[in-house]
């Protein structure tokens, strides 16, 4: 039945699909004339995040993981050492999937991305759209930490050249080359930033502030949250 289903001309179809005659007789899309836009799992959108930096883990099976939570939580619900084991080295960078499940703890950027919830019974999965998820993108510790590696990626492949570094930050964030109001916009971002130079495990961008700043706004487009 998947196999049927996803092979299927309608679920195919692009969600920006144009049809003036679909679109005024059914506006809302109930008889699946378009592929309607979908985003992507909380699962999914933790794992882009952490294939783009270059640091996702493909391992396969084994134990659960557990991430680095923001500001310390996992201390405050521990009754023993069994409970959260912080992991910072590439186990605790595993898919998703592998993540421990905890009622009592629950990784703040997954439940944002509406990530089920193992303390009740859900029929389906919800899926919201809300403020949270826009500041968990720009300004979260997953995303602040992963940025920094995703600017040395780009720096590394593409050099100082900054055309080079706006279309090869592009492959890698959405596949796809910038077109050229993009690449002039974005190399101007990348010019009127540059000045960093730390290293990143320290925190900051050994790649420059401007890198990153691309680097961000990459990762802040739907595009690189929604299945069109």
């Amino acid at each position: 039945m998947h196999r049927r289903i996803v092979n299927s001309s309608t679920y195919r179809q692009a969600s920006l699909h144009e049809n003036p005659r679909a679109a005024e007789l059914d506006p809302e899309n109930k008889l699946l004339w378009r592929f309607r836009r979908r985003r992507l799992e909380a699962e999914s959108v933790r794992d882009s995040i952490l294939f783009v930096s270059g640091r996702l883990n493909p391992e396969q099976y084994g134990l659960p993981i557990f991430p680095p939570l923001p500001g310390g939580i996992e201390e405050q619900v521990k009754y023993s050492r069994s409970k959260w084991d912080t992991e910072y080295g590439p186990p605790g960078r595993k898919r998703s999937l592998y993540i421990y499940q905890q009622r009592t703890l629950n990784m703040p950027f997954m439940n944002a991305f509406d990530a089920l919830v193992c303390d009740e019974s859900r029929p389906q999965r919800r899926a919201s759209v809300t403020p949270l998820q826009s500041l968990a993108m720009y300004n979260g510790d997953l995303v602040n930490r992963e940025i920094e590696f995703f600017a040395e990626r780009v720096r590394k492949a593409a050099g100082e050249d900054v055309e080079a570094q706006v279309a090869t930050a592009f492959e890698i964030a959405l596949a796809r080359p910038p077109d050229a109001q993009e690449a002039a916009v974005l190399a101007d971002l990348v010019r009127g930033g540059e000045g960093s130079s730390s290293s990143a495990s320290g925190g900051e961008s050994a790649a420059g502030t401007g890198l990153v700043a691309l680097c961000r706004v990459l990762l802040n487009t739907n595009e690189f949250i929604y299945v069109d």
